[in-house]
């Protein structure tokens, strides 16, 4: 909720204090494309009476996207977005004399119409917020493995719905060319089911939200 008012309250501090169109045009169509890659580790020892126990974990997550729309008026875009991520993870005990590990993936579809709104705010830099809704689908698997036992991927598969709040910061280095950020507030809920091997399927309903940077380049036609 705290971003959805920060983004809002910006919009309209902007929108009251803009003039200038600096470098928009009219152009027809814009075709951009974005991402983001993060990697990390987590490192918990707990100490005991006994000694001390753990476990490691390393993670990253790769996220690609595409916004691509027709100009109905100067400054105002519609069009759709395709989003895809992939976040892997890994963790393993301290200490760890079988050599067991836990591996999980998470992958996310994300398919929707988009509203995209320029403000200009100089003669090369422009802001704009985006809303998009759309289908979304998940796919996660997880497993456990050692050196003595190892375990059939369990996974959960889930369709639902999903909703992207953005305000971005864009800047012209060419008359068509566009390089941007934008932080992202984002929704979705999901029902699916939970495949257990050699189990009866189980249903599942879940919801997430998450804060998030894109990173990326605008091609204006």
């Amino acid at each position: 909720m705290k971003a959805v008012i920060f983004l809002a309250s910006a919009i309209v501090l902007l929108s009251g204090s803009l003039s200038a169109q600096g470098m928009l045009r009219m152009y027809r169509m814009m075709y951009s494309v974005g991402g983001s890659f993060s990697s990390g580790q987590n490192d918990l020892d707990i100490k005991g009476t006994t000694g001390s126990t753990g476990s490691e974990l390393d993670h990253e997550t790769v996220r690609l996207s595409t916004r691509n729309g027709y100009f109905i008026s100067r400054n105002v875009v519609f069009g759709f977005e395709f989003t895809w991520d992939q976040t892997r993870g890994e963790s393993r005990p301290k200490p760890n004399p079988t050599n067991a590990r836990y591996k999980n993936y998470d992958r996310n579809l994300f398919v929707g119409p988009l509203l995209r709104w320029y403000l200009p705010l100089s003669m090369r830099w422009f802001t704009y917020p985006e809303i998009s809704v759309g289908y979304r689908h998940y796919l996660g698997e997880s497993e456990a493995s050692s050196s003595t036992v190892s375990t059939l991927p369990v996974t959960i598969s889930a369709r639902g719905f999903g909703a992207n709040a953005g305000l971005g910061l864009g800047y012209f280095i060419s008359r068509n060319v566009v390089l941007d950020a934008s932080l992202r507030y984002s929704y979705n809920w999901h029902t699916g089911s939970y495949e257990i091997p050699g189990q009866p399927d189980l249903d599942v309903d879940f919801h997430g939200s998450e804060i998030g940077i894109l990173l990326g380049l605008e091609l204006l036609m």
